[in-house]
């Protein structure tokens, strides 16, 4: 068995393209090994604390209707 080492770029297909000086060995069967980076752990941060009132005018109150409201009365104070 022969070895051969190159970087490349696997597309978002997943095909490799080998480049030309191996020509030779196009439509060949291979065995591969691939080595990448590992992906970078993103540090957890806290979350940004939203603040109060910063939703103000995005959202709209079509009607005022309690009326739902009475299939939870049970649960409520």
């Amino acid at each position: 068995m022969h070895a051969i080492e190159f970087e490349t770029t696997i597309d978002h297909k997943g095909n490799i393209r080998l480049p030309e000086q191996y020509q030779e060995i196009y439509g060949k069967t291979a065995l591969l090994r691939l080595r990448f980076p590992e992906p970078q752990e993103t540090e957890q941060t806290q979350p940004v604390q939203r603040q109060p009132g910063s939703a103000k005018g995005i959202l709209e109150i079509l009607s005022e209707d309690d009326e739902h409201l009475e299939d939870f009365r049970e649960y409520m104070p």
